[in-house]
């Protein structure tokens, strides 16, 4: 792989000459979604495919970046503490994503991920001075209820009203997990990009190894070459889906690539789910894909 020499950043409202990167972007996080689809249906363990899966990410990242360094030099990096923050919050977002689902409900826990858009799109406007115009606004605005519909009706599920404060913490988690690499992205990386991207892998790697190692006497204790083999996989699109949106968020506003970036991901979902394992999609779930689509209209055209 060519190390990567160089990024725009510049910013523009939605140009055609790096849709290539939001596509790939939204191509590497539909496959992640497969890929975790997977893992239940082959029995994967979680926690010891997504530990390797940073290593492989890691290792990745740093092959790219084809230069020399040593983990002194990363301390003194102006983008070090962001990264730092960064990785605690992949994980953090990880676990708790997987607790609201199991405690709060899989829908309500969809929507509250995917909603959190609305945090770096007001921080894109307010402190970032993103443009806003009519065609984005409604861009914007259509997004919302198309993530709702895309959703709605696919989970009949209560939602136990104990666990409620699960989802806020993912909605806030996920928000402000895209707004510290956006402001990283923006005032701090620079072309040092695949190094930043790789000392998050790392540092979050050594987290996963210390809840794994936490976990050692119970089913995550026992080392398994499927759990490593499918953790490399899951590496590989990890690696590759956040090269892609870290490339996108260097040419796009936040107020533009975030609703884009997410309601295309939660469309693709629905569309992989009713194609590859035959989920079924209500007349309100077409709907929302078909609201997907104006948002990104919108938003091209703005």
């Amino acid at each position: 792989m060519k190390p990567f020499t160089g990024l725009r950043i510049h910013e523009t409202n939605f140009n055609f000459a790096g849709m290539e990167n939001i596509i790939l972007a939204i191509f590497f996080s539909s496959c992640i979604i497969v890929t975790f689809r997977l893992f239940i249906i082959l029995k994967i363990d979680n926690l010891q495919a997504i530990t390797f899966n940073y290593l492989a990410a890691a290792i990745l990242s740093y092959i790219a970046y084809g230069q020399s360094f040593t983990p002194i030099d990363l301390i003194y990096k102006p983008w070090f503490g962001w990264a730092v923050i960064n990785s605690f919050l992949f994980i953090l977002v990880f676990f708790v994503f997987a607790r609201s689902a199991q405690k709060a409900g899989v829908a309500v826990t969809a929507v509250a991920s995917k909603m959190s858009v609305i945090i770096p799109v007001s921080i894109g406007i307010i402190l970032y001075g993103d443009s806003l115009n009519i065609p984005k606004a409604l861009g914007i605005v259509t997004a919302f209820p198309a993530f709702y519909l895309v959703f709605s009706g696919r989970q009949k599920e209560r939602t136990d009203k104990r666990y409620w404060l699960l989802p806020l913490i993912l909605f806030l988690g996920t928000g402000s997990n895209d707004s510290v690499m956006k402001h990283a992205q923006k005032f701090h990386v620079g072309n040092e990009y695949l190094l930043f991207l790789g000392t998050i892998f790392a540092l979050s790697l050594v987290i996963g190894m210390i809840a794994w190692v936490s976990k050692m006497t119970g089913p995550s204790g026992k080392l398994s070459f499927r759990n490593i083999f499918a953790g490399t996989i899951l590496g590989v699109f990890n690696f590759s889906s956040t090269l892609f949106f870290l490339k996108s968020l260097a040419i796009f506003e936040s107020s533009v690539f975030f609703p884009v970036f997410n309601v295309s991901v939660v469309s693709m979902g629905a569309l992989i789910g009713w194609l590859i394992f035959r989920e079924k999609l209500l007349p309100a779930n077409w709907l929302g894909i078909f609201l997907a689509i104006l948002t990104i209209l919108f938003i091209a055209i703005a």
